[in-house]
């Protein structure tokens, strides 16, 4: 109710997730990649000062106390255990347009610099250090190489920014049933987040929104500029199925069409009752 109502998404610091110690998990992978493979990267003597810097300035701390923040989702509604997990008999599967630009709200005084975007999650450890490689190896041949050539200090903070990013790309194979995407940003050093009250203590967090100006128009909607809903393509209800479902699919698309929304809504088809 309160995506749609409020037409945001909150990105949570990846410091305060389910396991507290994935952030240290994708830092240190990343420490261990560059110290075991980083002759192989482009020689730029920049880049390697830089990275050089970063890695051994206590930067899995670092991490932490500067976190990625990310909206947590899944590449497939059918999963049994997010339902069990995050969902139940009250909760509700997004589907969202993948490619639709999205802003973070201190987006436009950051300058665009971490602007959100999705990115699979990565469990097997082949596959996380192809991730680590190429992302290193970008810094120094995109679109960063003549900033650090010319202008170290923003370097220093875009380069630390992209790598605390991808360390929140990358989780413990024990999760790989999760089937995970994360939209992933970054606030720049000297912004502040929001903060909500939750179980788990005080979470920082970030608003999501999505808006016209980066170039995604919705039909009758969208206007240059304007802040438009986000991109909701369909609502699924969560287990078990029956009259029950019926109910809550039709609470569902009364919030939706309140809104102005447009979206599909069907039951999550898993044959599923929960333990009372």
């Amino acid at each position: 109710m309160s995506i749609v109502e409020r037409q945001e998404l909150w990105a949570s610091a990846a410091t305060m997730l389910n396991d507290p110690e994935e952030l240290v998990y994708g830092a240190a992978r990343i420490v261990d990649w560059y110290e075991t493979h980083g002759e192989s990267l482009p020689k730029n003597i920049g880049l390697h000062l830089q990275l050089t810097e970063i890695l051994k300035d206590n930067f899995i701390e670092r991490t932490q106390e500067n976190p990625a923040y990310v909206v947590c989702a899944s590449t497939d509604y059918r999963v049994l255990n997010q339902w069990r997990n995050y969902g139940s008999t009250s909760g509700v599967s997004l589907r969202l347009e993948p490619h639709a630009p999205l802003v973070h709200d201190d987006a436009a005084d950051a300058g665009f610099l971490f602007l959100p975007q999705w990115v699979e999650v990565k469990y097997a450890p082949a596959d996380q250090d192809a991730r680590i490689g190429r992302v290193l190896a970008d810094i120094g041949t995109g679109r960063l190489r003549d900033v650090i050539a010319n202008n170290p200090g923003i370097a220093n903070m875009l380069i630390r920014g992209t790598l605390a990013s991808l360390a929140a790309s990358m989780k413990d194979p024990a999760y790989a049933e999760e089937k995970e995407v994360r939209l992933v940003v970054h606030l720049p050093d000297g912004r502040q987040p929001h903060h909500r009250g939750s179980t788990r203590g005080v979470i920082p967090f970030l608003k999501i929104t999505h808006d016209a100006m980066l170039g995604w128009e919705l039909p009758g909607r969208a206007l240059v500029g304007e802040r438009v809903g986000l991109p909701i393509q369909e609502v699924r209800v969560g287990p078990p199925d029956g009259e029950s479902e019926r109910q809550r699919i039709i609470g569902v698309r009364s919030l939706l069409n309140t809104h102005g929304i447009e979206a599909a809504v069907n039951g999550s088809t898993i044959r599923y009752l929960p333990v009372q």
